[in-house]
């Protein structure tokens, strides 16, 4: 692939991702395949005289509930002592041994300060997290086992005589990556053993005493307490009762050995959150899904990572704003993001999408697509110019500076500009559906074979193919949407309404710099990583910044967006299904289309109005301590990058464009 193409598909896969794209990553230390297990540097136990203990279970005793995923996926309180007098820095491991070269790891925390001996439940804020394996993000992820009996789940507490020398971001950080790192320097390590069984996983060859508590709809032995439970109830009444794997509510039914006892909601208890706030699925469910996307914890940490780019940012860096989320209804987000070979932030995702479809068209349907991109580009372009006009009016707020007469904002007026910059977004998209119809309604056989090897194989199994020559020579934005064009036409090929309608969490509310503030650095340094939990970790130091008054406003602001956000998501849904009509042969209402997307415009100026009013007030109500508190922590992370010199229009550096008038927008 030409270093031209290379560096093109770079930027459109950093601005069209919502999670934090690896860019240029350094060497892994020793790399392992995921389930093969590397010894421990201590010999398996406990070393002599270093302890680890929890209040809420004994060592061999079974793990409550709450900390798996059929309770709250808590993480386990713990407590350590007897620690080496050289010990620097602590670790910690949970996992459980599958077989003897299969181990799970569910929890890495590494990092740890020495004056630490202790981590409370759900513990944010020590140490740094590593991956799992159930899902590959950063954060804790409760037991979920899908196989019956008793499964001992091992926490492991190591004291290092340093701090271990990791080289990659803390999303590649797994077991055998930590364990290869402090291999030269632990000192001593001590463990908990816990059981934990999960709730109507059947086990006839379960050796303990106590009921196994293994009752679910799909057969096994109800414990009694279920079973009393539903004593005089009737079919499908609420129940609720107390096992040793504590408390669990669901429906009462008949199982098939003809036992009426209450069976636990796995659909109302499985996916809740563990540490990092991202919802745990059940497995073969989608790691990401749209009630993870519009969840209270996933929004408030976007909120507050927003407030922070405003209240130390300008218009310069509001203006940042990535291209894939106009006319974002093919479910490529969806499709990157739930990508089985985890690789959907790769560099090269949206590459090897593109470049398989791409090869997969005949020539024909290639130029109908360069001729879809040479139509809309001055379009794509007049949306990003008519953004500014918004983000005036919000930095005017924000400093004060208010037409003569008016007092804030008008929130009709912001609704009724956003649905109008909507229907333009509209326009595009249903432009978009109908030709990515026709081509889909006339593959041939095998183009839809190829399509179909490809479906719901990760990108590590997809072809590796060479950029057709009639693409190479398109100018710089014509190949952007091409390229866009293509990824798309096989994310909505593969995907489905859900898809379509899902969107991650920073998708709307985009006009105030948080792309900027984490997107710019890697854009100028290709060394730089973005962490993880970057988005998570500036926002809750930014609210640490403030009183709990001005914290208030920037919390709030989940609540008060609700309905809006729901407005948002029922738009996209009907939106989908009417752009769908195109891909399934027959066509789409556009009437229909523009009255829906200035729907979702207003609902989208409204969550951009309550954000702008909140942001300004505490801004306008800070210290000037408090100020310069917040100013070195955007110094800090983007240095000589802070500020812009001038605008973007997209991630395309451009000088500051003239604003028309804003006036209209206060009152």
């Amino acid at each position: 692939m030409q270093t031209r193409l290379i560096s093109l598909l770079f930027l459109i896969t950093l601005l069209t991702g919502c999670a934090n794209p690896p860019v240029a990553m350094p060497e892994v230390v020793p790399a392992t395949d995921e389930t093969t297990s590397i010894t421990s540097p201590i010999s398996q136990g406990t070393t002599s005289g270093f302890t680890l203990t929890s209040t809420d279970v004994a060592d061999g005793g079974r793990l409550p509930v709450e900390f798996t995923c059929d309770g709250d996926g808590s993480t386990l309180p713990l407590a350590w002592s007897g620690a080496p007098a050289e010990t620097q820095s602590y670790a910690v491991i949970m996992q459980h041994v599958a077989a003897p070269e299969e181990i799970h790891w569910y929890w890495v925390l590494y990092n740890i300060p020495a004056d630490v001996t202790s981590l409370p439940k759900n513990v944010t804020g020590i140490g740094i997290l590593g991956n799992n394996i159930n899902n590959g993000l950063v954060e804790y992820s409760p037991p979920c086992s899908q196989g019956p009996g008793d499964k001992e789940y091992i926490y492991t507490v190591y004291a290092l005589s340093a701090q271990p020398q990791i080289t990659v971001p803390a999303e590649e950080v797994d077991r055998n990556t930590l364990l290869a790192a402090i291999q030269n320097i632990t000192l001593a390590s001590a463990e908990l053993h816990t059981i934990y069984a999960r709730l109507g996983m059947e086990d006839p060859q379960a050796q303990s005493g106590q009921s196994s508590s293994n009752q679910q709809q799909g057969g096994g032995t109800p414990p009694a307490e279920a079973i009393a439970a539903c004593s005089g109830q009737a079919e499908n009444a609420s129940c609720t009762f107390t096992d040793q794997n504590g408390e669990h509510t669901g429906v009462c039914k008949t199982n098939p050995e003809n036992q009426f006892a209450c069976a636990p909601d796995r659909n109302g208890q499985d996916g809740q959150q563990g540490q990092g706030g991202n919802n745990q699925p059940t497995d073969g469910a989608p790691a990401y899904n749209i009630e993870q996307a519009t969840s209270d914890k996933a929004q408030g940490m976007t909120i507050s990572y927003d407030a922070l780019a405003f209240m130390t940012g300008d218009l310069g860096s509001d203006s940042f704003f990535p291209p894939g989320k106009v006319a974002d209804f093919w479910g490529f987000q969806y499709l990157r993001d739930n990508d089985p070979s985890e690789m959907g932030h790769a560099g090269d995702f949206l590459t090897s999408a593109a470049m398989n479809t791409l090869n997969n068209l005949t020539a024909a349907q290639r130029a109908q697509l360069v001729a879809l991109a040479e139509s809309q580009v001055d379009d794509i372009n007049e949306y990003g110019y008519k953004r500014f006009v918004l983000m005036d009016a919000f930095r005017r707020l924000a400093e004060g500076d208010l037409p003569a007469g008016t007092t804030g904002l008008d929130k009709e007026a912001v609704k009724a500009y956003s649905a109008e910059l909507y229907q333009l977004d509209g326009q595009i998209s249903f432009e978009r559906a109908q030709l990515m119809g026709q081509i889909l309604t006339s593959l041939s056989a095998e183009q839809k074979a190829y399509f179909d090897a490809m479906v719901g194989n990760g990108m590590l199994e997809w072809n590796d193919v060479q950029e057709p020559e009639d693409v190479r020579g398109l100018d710089r934005d014509t190949k952007v949407a091409v390229m866009t064009y293509a990824a798309d036409l096989f994310s909505w090929y593969a995907g489905s309404v859900e898809a379509d309608v899902y969107f991650c969490p920073e998708r709307h509310g985009t006009y105030f710099g948080s792309f900027y503030l984490k997107d710019i650095k890697a854009m100028s340094d290709p060394t730089y990583s973005i962490p993880t939990n970057l988005t998570g970790d500036l926002g809750e130091l930014m609210l640490s910044k403030l009183t709990s008054e001005q914290a208030s406003l920037i919390t709030s602001l989940v609540d008060i967006q609700k309905p809006a956000l729901d407005g948002i998501v029922s738009s996209r849904e009907q939106i989908s299904l009417e752009l769908r009509k195109f891909k399934d042969g027959s066509a789409a209402d556009q009437a229909t289309v523009m009255n829906l997307m200035a729907q979702y415009g207003a609902y989208d100026g409204e969550v951009i109005y309550n954000m702008a009013v909140n942001f300004a007030a505490v801004k306008n109500s800070l210290t000037p301590a408090q100020q310069a508190e917040l100013d070195a922590l955007r110094t800090e992370l983007l240095g000589d990058v802070s500020h812009p010199n001038g605008a973007y229009l997209y991630s395309q550096a451009i000088s500051m464009p003239e604003i028309p008038n804003t006036d209209f927008l206060f009152k």
